[in-house]
């Protein structure tokens, strides 16, 4: 009953693949938007409990943009998972990732990584590849015995910051978002009631947190979040541009240019515009030629258990042909394009923008260089 009603909304749908053409995974489903939409309006109901690719849905709702019918097939997808949570039986790492987090975040703020992996393996979803297990191991135990400080209460002359789960059990990037943010002058505090953000690409049984007033972000996720919880969200490189662009600070990059990767919850020409502007005040180059180059999803939950996906593949080929590193604003799509590095055998790095990018105020940067000159 419950298929049928959904197939009701369906029904305007002629199979134009548009769908499909717009999703980030696209190329690497079986049963991409399309095909579930195809299975919906024909009721099968059957093989639509047992499709896993509704949970590589990162919702990121480009199909429903997409629809020239207006069919809101993001939606479906969900109804879809929804249908799927009540029964039994689909077993997949999306899945059981989402469900896994879930669990953990309704009785603490952050993930522990390291006890979600080894739920994972006990349910029998282990990492491809030896190299990917030995890394995912060790930056789980990393990210416990190295916890940032604990954060501080906001105050009138502070930027409030919302770190999130990933950014908070990751120490180098943790600390180097903090260093960016201090080199342009800002002043971060967290509030204390900061968790992680819900995202329902992750799981819907985490509601996002509400605050007042505007919120600094260095996820993509948490600022989609928080966003339709009603919280403003700006980006923390966004206001690094900004500053940097009124010579409140100075920009300065790793290497001479690099490959940029937005991933599929980014707003990508926004941020594509932002980048694209950092590296113009950074004096770096961003490589932008390869045709299908931020169109990709990482792989999202299931990254490190199913291997890299098509796009990021080509991605991290491009990279090495021009011997640049390749620089994301999100961590999770950062650390899965290190799977795919490693999988490849490729040199190439791979860094979270404030690892790529440095900032000093402008009159400390302009003092540095008259020293080294004078040197």
């Amino acid at each position: 009953m419950a298929v049928e009603a959904l197939a009701e909304s369906c029904r305007a749908c002629y199979q134009c693949g548009r769908c499909r053409s717009a999703c980030p995974q696209g190329l690497d489903l079986a049963d991409g938007p399309r095909a579930v939409v195809r299975l919906v309006i024909a009721q099968d109901a059957e093989r639509l409990l047992a499709s896993e690719d509704v949970w590589r849905c990162s919702e990121c709702g480009a199909c429903t943009e997409a629809c020239p019918m207006g069919v809101d097939v993001a939606g479906v997808l969900a109804e879809v998972r929804v249908l799927q949570r009540a029964g039994d039986g689909v077993r997949c790492p999306e899945r059981s990732g989402a469900d896994l987090a879930a669990r953990q975040l309704q009785h603490r703020r952050t993930l522990n990584s390291l006890t979600l992996g080894l739920r994972m393996a006990m349910r029998g979803f282990l990492p491809r590849g030896p190299l990917n297990a030995l890394s995912l191991g060790a930056g789980a135990v990393r990210a416990q015995v190295r916890r940032p400080s604990r954060p501080v209460a906001p105050a009138d002359d502070l930027e409030v910051f919302y770190p999130g789960c990933a950014l908070r059990v990751d120490r180098e990037a943790y600390e180097a978002t903090r260093a960016l943010a201090a080199g342009t002058g800002m002043r971060l505090a967290e509030p204390d009631e900061a968790r992680c953000c819900g995202h329902p690409a992750r799981d819907r049984e985490v509601g996002p947190p509400v605050f007042t007033g505007t919120m600094l972000t260095a996820c993509p996720a948490c600022e989609r979040t928080l966003a339709a919880a009603g919280t403003p969200t700006v980006p923390v490189w966004a206001l690094m541009v900004e500053r940097a662009r009124h010579g409140e600070c100075r920009l300065t990059a790793r290497s001479a240019r690099f490959v940029p990767y937005v991933g599929c919850l980014s707003d990508r020409d926004a941020t594509l515009a932002i980048m694209a502007e950092a590296a113009e005040l950074a004096g770096t180059e961003p490589l932008l030629a390869h045709p299908s180059l931020h169109a990709s999803c990482c792989g999202a939950l299931g990254g490190a258990y199913r291997g890299p996906t098509r796009g990021v593949t080509e991605l991290v080929r491009f990279a090495a042909e021009r011997h640049a590193p390749i620089v994301t604003p999100c961590l999770l799509c950062r650390d899965n394009v290190r799977l795919a590095v490693r999988h490849e055998r490729a040199d190439v790095d791979v860094h979270f923008w404030p690892e790529f990018f440095r900032a000093a105020p402008a009159a400390a940067a302009v003092a540095s260089a008259a020293g080294g000159e004078r040197a």
